[in-house]
C-alpha cells in the first residue's frame, strides 16, 4: 500500500481518525503550522481549507505537487469561495447571484440587496456551515459593525423552499447523494443540525453534477446544491469534505472506497 501524508492543522478529526483505522501505520499526519519535519510518502492528501488566514500549508504542498491525491491547482482554485465561483462563471456552471463585499462600497451592497431583499452571507473560506447567516439591508451595518471591519465575506440570495443536496464523489469511482434539512438557520451541516437521507440525485441535475466533476478536476470532493422550481444552482464544491454524516446515513465504509482509489492515482 502507497504511504500515505495527511496535510492538516487538526489531526484529531473524525475523517482523519478514519484513515488511521483504514490505513494504519501506512500513514503520516503533519501540521504546517506546527511541525518540522515533512514526512516522506507516496501520495499527500491535503485537509486544510484556508479557514486559518494562512497559506503556510500550500507552501509545503506546492514541493510535492506531483504527489498530491487533489492537485495543487484544485487545492487552489477552490480554497475560496470567491475564486470558485468566479471559475464557475467562467465555466458557466449554474450558479446564484453573488457579490463579494471586500473592498465593496456601500452604494454596491445597498443595490444588491434591492435586487435580493433577504440574503445570505457567508465567509470567503469557510466550513462546517460556520460564519453563514440570513440577511436584510436595515442589518448590515449592524452585522459589519460586529465583525470589526472584517469583510472577508460573499452576499448571496437567500432560496426559500428549495431542495438541498450534496454529492460526495470519488473521480472514477462511486458517488452518494445526501438530500439535507436544516431547523435551525441556512446552512445544512451536520453539527449545525442538519438531518439528511440517502436519495438520487435527480436527473435534471446528474448531467451537471457530471460536467462539474470532469471540469474540477478533482479526485474527490463533495458538491453542494439547491434545486428549486426545476432551476439548479450549485452553491459550492468542497475539496476537503467531511465523511461523517455520510458514513451514519448510507452504512458504507466510505473512507474504504477513497482509501481504494488511491492506488489508481
Amino acid at each position: 500500500m502507497n504511504k500515505i501524508c495527511v496535510v492538516a492543522k487538526n489531526k484529531e478529526t473524525y475523517f482523519i481518525k478514519r484513515l488511521i483505522e483504514e490505513v494504519g501505520q501506512g500513514l503520516s499526519l503533519f501540521n504546517p503550522w506546527e511541525d518540522l519535519e515533512f514526512p516522506d510518502a507516496d501520495l499527500y492528501l491535503s485537509r486544510c481549507t484556508g479557514v486559518y488566514g494562512s497559506d503556510l500549508d500550500l507552501v509545503f504542498l506546492k514541493t510535492v505537487s506531483s504527489k498530491l491525491i487533489n492537485n495543487f491547482h484544485v487545492l487552489n482554485l477552490f480554497r475560496s469561495k470567491k475564486t470558485q465561483y468566479e471559475w464557475f462563471e467562467h465555466e458557466n456552471i449554474p450558479s446564484l447571484p453573488w457579490i463579494s463585499i471586500q473592498g465593496q462600497n456601500l452604494t454596491t451592497i445597498e443595490k444588491f440587496f434591492r435586487l435580493y431583499p433577504e440574503s445570505v452571507v457567508k465567509p470567503l473560506v469557510g466550513q462546517g456551515g460556520w460564519g453563514v447567516e440570513k440577511l436584510v439591508w436595515g442589518e448590515f451595518k449592524s452585522w459589519k459593525k460586529k465583525k470589526n471591519s472584517d469583510d472577508r465575506y460573499l452576499l448571496q440570495p437567500l432560496i426559500k423552499d428549495g431542495r438541498e443536496y450534496r454529492t460526495f464523489f470519488i473521480q472514477g469511482g462511486k458517488s452518494w447523494t445526501l438530500e439535507r434539512k436544516n431547523r435551525s438557520g441556512v446552512a445544512a451541516n451536520f453539527k449545525n443540525q442538519g438531518e439528511s437521507i440517502l436519495t438520487q440525485l435527480p436527473p435534471e441535475a446528474s448531467s451537471e453534477i457530471q460536467r462539474l466533476i470532469e471540469m474540477s478536476k478533482a479526485h474527490y470532493g463533495a458538491i453542494d446544491l439547491i434545486i428549486k422550481d426545476g432551476i439548479i444552482s450549485i452553491l459550492e464544491l468542497n475539496i476537503a469534505p467531511g465523511v461523517e454524516q455520510l458514513e451514519k446515513v448510507t452504512g458504507e465504509n466510505v473512507v474504504r472506497e477513497l482509501v481504494e482509489s488511491f492506488s489508481h492515482l
